[in-house]
């Protein structure tokens, strides 16, 4: 069962999902319960747009299936607009390109391990300038 935790300083924070639909399906109702609001992409071009277009996006959760690009690439793009935004990838492997401040979160993960992964790369946001999380 999935312990419920505060997500501190949760309001405003906004997540950029970028990923097949199986696992951004269940990543996304995971954050949404746990109090973040959260933006799915169907692609790593319209997770780059939304982190380009709303600045409101703390962070970009990606997976290295289903963005339709590089994933270096999509993360230079996000990047350019937001060169301190933080990413986190979940994957079965890392891929080539991914540039080495990205985390990887091998899968298959727990609830728990997914959110304690989210949580370490949120607490730079603070309550300043929120940033983006993305794309699974």
């Amino acid at each position: 069962m999935l312990a419920r935790r505060p997500v501190p300083c949760s309001k405003g924070r906004r997540i950029v999902i970028c990923d097949y639909n199986a696992l951004s399906l269940s990543v996304t109702g995971l954050l949404r319960m746990s109090g973040y609001r959260v933006f799915q992409a169907h692609d790593g071009l319209a997770a780059q747009e939304l982190c380009i277009e709303l600045p409101e996006i703390s962070l970009l959760v990606l997976n290295t299936y289903g963005t339709g690009i590089d994933v270096g690439d999509l993360i230079r793009g996000a990047r350019a607009a937001r060169p301190s935004l933080p990413v986190l990838h979940i994957g079965l492997a890392i891929p080539v390109g991914l540039p080495p401040d990205v985390p990887t979160l091998p899968e298959p993960f727990t609830p728990d391990e997914f959110l304690c992964a989210v949580q370490a790369l949120m607490p730079a946001v603070a309550s300043s300038t929120p940033r983006l999380i993305g794309a699974a």
